[in-house]
């Protein structure tokens, strides 16, 4: 639920739980007032009615109600009741065949002779209920026009004028990437709030761009630095293992030592690339095919190929077109994909490279005869079987060069043979 939406929920029950309580008030206001009103005028009725009383002899000759609207009654002795007993019913009258509100006053008085007599004097309160009604109709509808108001203000002036910034904020927030900074002219608002969230997701980005930088640096830095020592390293080794002198479990050791050397060369190469690919060092746009990279690729390869006895099978089934992207990093992706697979194939297996006009896809048989896990297998140095050859690096490169080079996507499937395929 949208915040906007959620605030108008809560300000429209708070709305209609204050305006019911004080309608509930007024109601209540209203009528006693009103009947404070017709209870007056019975009393003026009753003062009247009980002077001509006194006046006539013959009090016990007045007709029951009719168009006077009181009504006289002789009491029997000791039957004399309270006075002013103030009374509400529904009452059938002839003239209108119905029947209607009424307010009733009931009260005893005593005539010149001492006798009691029960006095009910009735008058019509139909323009008062209409009164009551008409304007339980009006608290209706400004029931109906505030909510209509409430919902008219918060979703297109209150949207516009508080909640804009926010949501480009927001908009802002999903798009960011490293290397990128807020846009701050864009959100600028007078609202303390927003303005002050604003102040600290420009701060934290600030921050995480430096911790990011100097992590880029470092490892760009290390990993550079480290070259010429390990080359050192290594052709000390293959000069080493030429001695004569050697025992044969000296060189065992030895070649132990190459090739954990030989793989950290490999592993601080591809943080070296890493580094420079986020550092985005490779700008050198041109057009690049991926089916001549991968041509001249396999044939460079060839001997690896047939060393460890894998078949590999190159299928140009449309004519492929270019990609604007750093030829560098194309060979980069395309040697990674297809080192990955023939370091994880198996003996005497198989690889297909398939060419379309916007793809490409390289497919290789493997010991692993179920989907790999398509959340890990791009993390840094995560490696699904303990292969030596492997860095754990190689799918990582590949994945950051699809993110700095925006034509492309890649996608991961299995079927019967593990397939990864680049789009573009």
């Amino acid at each position: 639920m949208k915040l906007h939406h959620y605030m108008l929920g809560y300000l429209s029950v708070g709305i209609i739980v204050v305006l019911t309580a004080w309608v509930g008030l007024f109601y209540a206001f209203m009528t006693d007032e009103v009947y404070d009103n017709i209870d007056d005028g019975l009393k003026n009725s009753k003062t009247e009615i009980i002077k001509k009383a006194y006046s006539n002899p013959q009090v016990e000759s007045f007709l029951p109600f009719g168009t006077n609207g009181f009504r006289i009654t002789p009491l029997e002795p000791g039957e004399y009741a309270k006075k002013n007993v103030f009374s509400t019913a529904m009452i059938y009258m002839d003239a209108d065949d119905n029947d209607e509100p009424v307010r009733m006053l009931t009260t005893t008085f005593i005539d010149q002779k001492g006798d009691p007599y029960l006095l009910e004097i009735r008058t019509s309160t139909i323009e008062a209920d209409d009164l009551l009604r008409d304007f339980g109709l009006a608290v209706f509808i400004l029931y109906l026009a505030l909510l209509a108001s409430i919902y008219i203000i918060n979703h297109f002036l209150l949207k516009r004028a508080v909640w804009s910034p926010f949501y480009r904020l927001l908009h802002n927030l999903k798009t960011y990437t490293l290397g990128q900074k807020i846009i701050t002219a864009e959100t600028q608002t007078p609202i303390k709030e927003f303005a002050d969230l604003q102040r600290e997701i420009n701060k934290m980005i600030e921050r995480i761009e430096d911790m990011v930088e100097q992590q880029k640096t470092f490892v760009s830095n290390a990993a550079h630095e480290s070259q010429t020592p390990l080359a050192i390293i290594n052709n000390k080794l293959e000069l080493l293992v030429e001695a004569e002198d050697l025992s044969e479990h000296q060189i065992n050791q030895i070649q132990s030592i190459h090739q954990s050397l030989t793989r950290l060369i490999k592993l601080n190469k591809s943080l070296l690339m890493l580094a420079k690919i986020e550092n985005k060092q490779f700008v050198q746009y041109q057009e690049v095919y991926f089916n001549q990279i991968a041509k001249d690729l396999v044939e460079d390869w060839e001997d690896i190929l047939t060393y460890k006895n894998i078949e590999i099978v190159l299928q140009e089934l449309a004519p492929s077109r270019s990609v604007l992207m750093d030829k560098g990093l194309a060979i980069t992706l395309v040697q990674n994909l297809l080192k990955n697979a023939i370091t994880h194939n198996i003996p005497q297996g198989k690889i297909v490279i398939e060419f379309q006009t916007n793809s490409f896809s390289i497919s290789n048989t493997s010991i692993w005869k179920t989907p790999l896990d398509e959340k890990l297998i791009y993390n840094r140095f995560y490696r699904s079987t303990t292969n030596e050859e492997s860095t754990g690096l190689g799918l990582a490169l590949v994945q950051t060069i699809i993110k700095v080079t925006p034509p492309l996507s890649m996608h991961y499937e299995y079927n019967g043979m593990h397939c990864f395929s680049i789009r573009w």
